[in-house]
């Protein structure tokens, strides 16, 4: 492992590397080593164990191989991250735009990274409230991304903008993630969100790096509740969720691997967090003009 003194934090993990990064945090943490390696030659080796092609605000074609104690995530038009995470270590590619692919890296490399350890992740935003922290929970499109930049102009500090790290023993809490944003040109517009560098990632999106004094470090904060998003024309209102849906929520919104074991480990995970943590259901209009008062609502209430 490089001897270098860490760059700073992200997830809990004290990054050593010779390389720029944008989004991390202060402090220190769990030695994660990110290297680059040369051309892709990799191929199709190893056993497939997901494959992603979505499509909306950026279109992710993604596979996943298993090759022993590693993986490879083969990205469409980006090429292979390499991931040790017993290391822990990541190789990313030499080539492409350093914005996207350090993005890149604080997705499913660095989730698997973090969930050998023995933490868990959830497709969800997270904001500091009070000195504790709120999951904004909601597959893609359903406008969380924007309430999380909504909630860093109101002064609140963003601890995760897609996907939140949580350790749940003793006491459920969220590891700080990356320092970053990734908003639609037009609402970044009109939120005019400040305290932040906006970065080329060489997309549509509006990419910023939030301001350094406004970071932290990678402390972990105790989760207050889990907010899930049902966006619509309704009025704003906010109940509590029921438990089993709550179970059924989180289970889709968590990460596995193929296999029963996995399932089963991710299942009892959620399982865990609903029993231990209030959850609401958030009915509001997605609407920019609703945003501060949905912000205000859910700060107030939850």
């Amino acid at each position: 492992m490089t001897k270098a003194e860490p760059l700073g934090s992200c997830f809990g993990f004290a990054v050593r590397s010779a390389l720029q990064f944008h989004f991390l945090r202060l402090g220190e943490g769990d030695p994660l080593e990110i290297c680059t390696h040369g051309e892709d030659g990799f191929g199709e080796r190893g056993r497939l164990v997901r494959e992603w092609n979505t499509v909306g605000n950026e279109r992710f074609q993604a596979r996943l191989f298993e090759e022993g104690r590693r993986y490879r995530l083969s990205v469409v038009d980006e090429g292979s991250f390499i991931i040790d995470p017993y290391v822990p270590r990541v190789s990313l590619p030499a080539e492409g735009n350093g914005v996207k692919r350090e993005e890149r890296l604080w997705g499913i490399p660095a989730l698997l990274c973090f969930l050998a350890r023995g933490d868990v992740p959830i497709h969800a935003a997270a904001v500091e409230i009070r000195g504790e922290a709120v999951l904004l929970a909601a597959p893609g499109m359903f406008g969380k991304t924007t309430l999380a930049a909504g909630f860093v102009r109101a002064g609140y500090r963003l601890l995760a903008e897609d996907l939140s790290c949580l350790r749940l023993s003793p006491a459920p809490e969220v590891i700080p993630g990356p320092a970053m944003l990734r908003v639609r040109r037009d609402v970044a517009e009109q939120l005019q969100i400040p305290f932040a560098q906006a970065l080329d990632a060489g997309d549509e999106r509006l990419h910023l790096a939030l301001d350094a004094e406004l970071r932290g470090d990678c402390t972990p904060v105790p989760v207050r509740a889990i907010v899930f998003l049902r966006g619509g024309d309704q009025a704003l209102d906010l109940a509590p969720a029921e438990a089993a849906q709550v179970v059924r929520d989180l289970f889709a919104l968590s990460f596995h691997l193929s296999g029963p074991d996995e399932a089963a480990r991710a299942f009892a995970a959620t399982a865990d967090l609903a029993a231990s943590i209030p959850a609401w259901n958030v009915f509001y209009p997605l609407r920019l003009s609703d945003l501060d008062r949905t912000i205000e609502e859910v700060a107030s209430r939850v």
